[in-house]
């Protein structure tokens, strides 16, 4: 005789609903690990020459995006603390470029879409995300080209020992606006961020 298998109602309650962070990291995964494969930062042969152009061509894109938030009033694009800008210019006057040559690199001008709450945490969960993966170039660049943050690498650590409670500030406020109704455009302005960062990089010559 088979023993009937007692029921389990812990086991078969209803599905747990997936927050939007979880979405956001499911939905970015590939475009975010393709992004990693082409960006040779992490590359053998990367030299002084291609870490500059790398680091200029961010400054091309973290410019008008800055621009591009401060448009949305929110103690999330108007705090100081979050600005990046600055230390790409320390990194680019440090690497050799004069603020003539600066002034006149190319900028993005196909930015990701921002015109609710949602587009804006989307945008920010892919620009803050990165500076956690920072912290690990940071060491890598160091290591292989000598350079530290006097010398044109602050952007890769451009948080510093803040890095951690900023990114925590800004994961308090995802869930706080987190609801089904809107974590639909999170998502998808995250993954517009990715797409536009990807194509900016691309034109700009730096990704294998």
């Amino acid at each position: 005789m088979v023993e009937a298998t007692p029921e389990l109602p812990f086991l078969i309650g209803p599905t747990q609903p997936v927050s939007a962070l979880q979405m956001l990291r499911s939905a970015t995964a590939m475009q975010h690990k393709a992004l990693e494969a082409r960006l040779p930062l992490t590359h053998a042969d990367l030299d002084r020459a291609l870490y500059t152009k790398i680091i200029a061509a961010y400054y091309g894109f973290h410019v008008p995006l800055q621009r591009h938030l401060e448009c949305f009033l929110s103690p999330l694009t108007t705090d100081p603390e979050r600005y990046k800008v600055p230390a790409l210019v320390k990194d680019l006057r440090a690497l050799g470029l004069s603020d003539g040559q600066i002034e006149t690199l190319p900028l993005c001008s196909a930015l990701p879409a921002l015109q609710t709450h949602g587009h804006l945490l989307g945008i920010m969960y892919v620009m803050e995300g990165a500076t956690l993966g920072g912290q690990v170039l940071r060491r890598i660049i160091a290591d292989r080209l000598g350079i530290d943050a006097e010398s044109g690498g602050e952007f890769l650590d451009v948080y510093g020992r803040d890095t951690g409670r900023l990114w925590k500030a800004f994961l308090k406020q995802l869930a706080d606006f987190e609801h089904p109704a809107y974590n639909g455009e999170v998502v998808d302005a995250a993954c517009a961020t990715f797409a536009c960062f990807e194509r900016w990089l691309d034109r700009a010559g730096v990704l294998l």
